[in-house]
């Protein structure tokens, strides 16, 4: 019994010695050992191959730039312009069908300009706001209007813009020509004020290969431009747009393959004169140039044409949403490759989206994904190496590619037209009728107008109505390497 007593006393004191052993900090399991944070990934930026514009120095190349298309044909009853003389074209370019009043084909914007800062505004009459007030717009008549935008320009840090010059509208159209000299006057005094870059582009739309005048009429037109504001005088028009030591001017329209009236001599015929008068030249060619196909026209001359041109712009609007953008990647890298090698300056064009569906309800909108769409190009096009880029368009409320402040989407007036009429597309045309049309033809129809639910466009609601200016001056300060060259825009 003595010894059974003596085993139960050994192992008491051994479980009392393992349970106080349990228990002191010696046996104390640690947690494992975290490891250190890994540093953050360095930001990258633009790899400039070029010298970033200075503030205030005259703009002597395109590189570095980021600069906007400028219509500028916006126009109203009472501006004083021409236009304002006769009916049809009182509202020029805000009209449809003779007409500028709600409803689709009666009015041609697809954006309402925001018109809280405009010192002069024209009333419609019809277009009436959600707070019941009647909506107003701008005319690029007014050198108040132009003043305002060039402003904007600098504000945002848009480098500046090429002045939009149709052929069609001010070749043999004394009204027309009324009109944009006027407004490109305004655009030369703002353009020194405000320090922005200018550049004449002509949009060759309307420009006849069989009226042998033609070319001599736009040679007459750029020289009476180079005279007016002598150009090759830096101390002048300190802030126009110079390539190579010479002002830049636009010929937008070459080598489209939609059967336009005019070919590749007469470019070549443009091309000459102009250098002859001591321009250097841009051109704005088709999406496929370098391949010649889809959109380009198959001739191997617009090769020749293009590699006597100082820079060349490819054409992107409804090429590509953000979906499928991706697909364009490789061509653009292969473009500024092309251009290298061929010694000629690439400018790749950035748009913030489109509409267009009040003239062309047909079309399908190009949403714009709160500025994502845009901000995706722009990182893009200076990823891959391009040193200047082209944005569509500052003013083009028309096909819905604007950059410049517009109404939010719940704050634009009600496009719902008076009475009721159908819409009839026939023939590749639109028309408008009081009763139904039966049509017969593939992809031919006739709707009620309000079936179609086309309504104005808005910047987005919940973003200001200057976003998208906002935006485009980060992709500059992107492109100059201000800031970090990425898929996502600053905080702001």
């Amino acid at each position: 019994m003595k010894l059974k007593y003596n085993l139960y006393i050994f192992w008491a004191v051994i479980g009392l010695c393992c349970i106080s052993c349990s228990n002191k900090d010696d046996d104390h399991i640690p947690p494992a050992i975290q490891e250190p944070e890994k540093p953050a990934a360095p930001e990258i930026y633009n790899d400039l191959g070029f010298t970033p514009h200075v503030d205030g120095e005259p703009f002597n190349t395109y590189r570095g730039l980021v600069m906007a298309g400028y219509q500028g044909w916006f126009g109203a009853p009472g501006d004083g312009c021409p236009h304002s003389d006769h009916s049809n074209t009182a509202w020029y370019h805000y009209r449809e069908n003779d007409r500028f009043e709600p409803g689709v084909l009666r009015n041609s914007i697809d954006f309402w300009p925001d018109m809280s800062e405009y010192e002069t505004q024209y009333t419609p009459g019809k277009f009436i706001l959600p707070n019941g007030e009647k909506a107003t717009v701008f005319s690029s008549y007014d050198e108040s209007t132009v003043m305002l935008h060039f402003k904007w320009m600098k504000d945002y840090g848009l480098d500046g813009v090429f002045m939009q010059r149709f052929v069609g509208e001010v070749i043999n159209n004394p009204d027309g020509k009324a009109h944009f000299n006027k407004v490109l006057a305004s655009a030369m005094k703002a353009s020194n004020q405000y320090q922005r870059a200018i550049c004449v582009m002509y949009d060759l739309g309307g420009f006849m290969s069989d009226n042998t005048r033609n070319a001599d009429a736009v040679l007459a037109d750029a020289q009476e431009i180079l005279d007016t504001y002598r150009l090759k005088d830096r101390n002048v028009q300190k802030y126009y747009l110079y390539e190579n030591e010479k002002p830049l001017i636009v010929l937008w329209g070459v080598g489209f393959n939609d059967n336009r009236p005019y070919n590749m001599n007469d470019v070549e015929q443009l091309m000459n004169g102009l250098k002859e008068k001591g321009f250097s030249i841009m051109l704005g060619v088709p999406t496929y140039w370098r391949e010649r196909r889809n959109d380009a026209i198959p001739d191997a001359k617009l090769h020749d044409l293009i590699k006597m041109a100082d820079v060349i712009m490819p054409w992107f609007v409804g090429r590509y949403g953000k979906s499928d953008y991706s697909n364009f990647h490789n061509l653009i890298q292969q473009d500024i490759a092309w251009c290298k090698e061929n010694n000629v300056a690439y400018a790749p064009l950035c748009f913030p989206g489109s509409s267009d569906r009040n003239m062309h309800p047909n079309n399908s909108i190009n949403p714009r994904y709160g500025g994502q769409f845009l901000w995706d190009q722009m990182y893009f096009c200076i990823k891959s190496g391009a040193q200047m880029l082209y944005i569509a368009m500052f003013d083009e409320i028309d096909e819905g590619t604007a950059i410049f402040k517009c109404l939010n989407e719940s704050d634009v007036p009600s496009n719902e037209a008076e009475d009721d009429y159908y819409v009839v597309y026939q023939n590749n045309s639109y028309r408008m009728t009081q009763s139904k049309v039966e049509v017969t033809g593939a992809n031919e129809w006739c709707q009620l107008a309000k079936d179609l639910k086309v309504k104005f466009q808005g910047v987005e609601d919940g973003l200001p109505t200057d976003h998208y200016l906002w935006l485009t001056g980060q992709g500059r300060k992107m492109l100059r390497g201000e800031v970090p060259l990425k898929s996502s825009w600053p905080a702001r």
